[in-house]
């Protein structure tokens, strides 16, 4: 068993509906449970990959690890998550399920829950534990923000009704074209954001998922904002990333206004009490 603070996010996305599905401080959430009617389980033993996705029918399909069931469906991020065996990481599970209807959003989180409850016999609880934690202030003493974060007056709530309707038809959000601003969401991946009338909670999950610790926000900012940051990402080999960028504690001063500072805090994090590979079927 090991702790899962060092696993890096792959990808943060955001669009419209929901900020980065993870949060930095929020406790996980250990019910409601619900079952799904029926689902397969099977070792991915290929090359090929199902991406996650609920389809119409509350039919769900995807290819991943069980730490990726255990992070959405406990809803916290993996650095906050004690005792995961080895192979919750290492091997990919094929899941086809169903659910009795097509749940919105906020239901899903129950399903992944059952799920692991049923099918992997998984039992967890809470524990408030001290680690590294980081603080996000403003850098600069009038307020000033840098030219990457600037208030937006955009109205999202059209546009947030739009995509939970989508959302309920199973439909996945398209991210925006190429070098196009997303509207009301970010995209983005380890140390970098595109965001349009986005939250700053998305920046703050972004940068806990990159640095792999909690991010507390006490810049007082609120409302929406496009944002264009790029760092280089922890741990990037030397070469590996254009000489132009720089680390993210630089970087948010300079693009965002914004400073880290870092100090030691009280977090709860999830830990594993129970955890077995499933019989397939």
């Amino acid at each position: 068993m090991r702790s899962i603070g060092s696993v890096a996010a792959i990808l943060c996305l955001s669009l419209l509906t929901r900020s980065i599905p993870v949060t930095a401080q929020e406790s996980p959430v250990l019910e409601p449970r619900v079952s799904f009617e029926v689902a397969s389980i099977k070792v991915n033993t290929s090359r090929d990959r199902t991406p996650m996705q609920w389809q119409p029918g509350g039919h769900f399909v995807a290819t991943l690890p069980v730490l990726s069931l255990v992070s959405i469906g406990y809803q916290v991020p993996a650095y906050r998550i004690e005792g995961l065996p080895d192979w919750g990481l290492s091997t990919r599970f094929d899941i086809n399920a169903r659910a009795d209807h097509q749940p919105d959003f906020d239901e899903r989180s129950a399903y992944f829950r059952g799920l692991l409850v049923d099918r992997f016999r998984f039992a967890a609880h809470v524990e408030r534990r001290e680690m590294d934690v980081h603080t996000l202030t403003l850098a600069r003493s009038d307020g000033t923000l840098g030219p990457g974060l600037r208030r937006s007056d955009v109205n999202c709530d059209q546009a947030i009704a739009e995509a939970r309707k989508r959302n309920l038809a199973g439909e996945r959000p398209a991210p925006p074209p190429p070098g196009e601003r997303p509207k009301c969401g970010a995209v983005g991946g380890i140390s970098q954001m595109t965001g349009g009338a986005t939250q700053l909670v998305n920046l703050v999950n972004m940068l806990a998922q990159a640095l792999g610790k909690p991010v507390v926000d006490k810049t007082g900012l609120t409302g929406r904002f496009d944002i264009d940051f790029v760092a280089v990402p922890p741990g990037a080999r030397e070469g590996s990333v254009p000489a132009s960028l720089s680390p993210i504690s630089t970087a948010l001063e300079d693009q965002l206004g914004l400073k880290m500072q870092t100090g030691r805090g009280s977090v709860e994090v999830l830990v594993i009490d129970r955890l077995e590979k499933p019989t397939e079927n």
